[in-house]
């Protein structure tokens, strides 16, 4: 009964971290010519917020995606870059679920507007944004 508790937590834990970590490690991109010396931090010390918060940003999700067109249910992990003028760029799909699902995940994602970016020192910082999006 206790093992079953702990196993729970970690899985709780583990998959928290996983949609919504801030660790302190900076990544460069994949082609460093698109922005040289430029880094995407993982971790910042003011995280990229959604205007309006995380129920503005589900409510837009809701409204924008197309469920009619998905084949299952589940969940897509994405993660995206939010640039320093708070645009959205490099989107990554982190867990598939199906192709249809992942392509509207991703328009979904493209149709976003402007969000408040990160900061790290006081500046605006290129970072990655991590988001599951589930199909019911």
């Amino acid at each position: 009964m206790r093992r079953n508790r702990l196993l729970l937590l970690f899985y709780f834990c583990f998959m928290t971290s996983l949609c919504f970590g801030n660790e302190v490690i900076s990544d460069t991109l994949k082609n460093p010519n698109d922005h040289p010396n430029d880094i995407i931090f993982i971790g910042v010390d003011k995280s990229p917020e959604y205007i309006g918060g995380l129920i503005e940003l589900y409510k837009f999700i809701s409204e924008n995606i197309n469920e009619t067109l998905t084949t299952k249910k589940g969940r897509v992990n994405l993660r995206f870059v939010i640039e320093k003028d708070g645009s959205i760029g490099d989107i990554e799909i982190l867990r598939s679920l199906c192709p249809t699902c992942d392509e509207e995940a991703k328009r979904v994602i493209k149709l976003m507007p402007k969000w408040i970016p990160g900061q790290v020192n006081y500046r605006n910082a290129r970072c990655y944004y991590h988001m599951p999006i589930v199909f019911k």
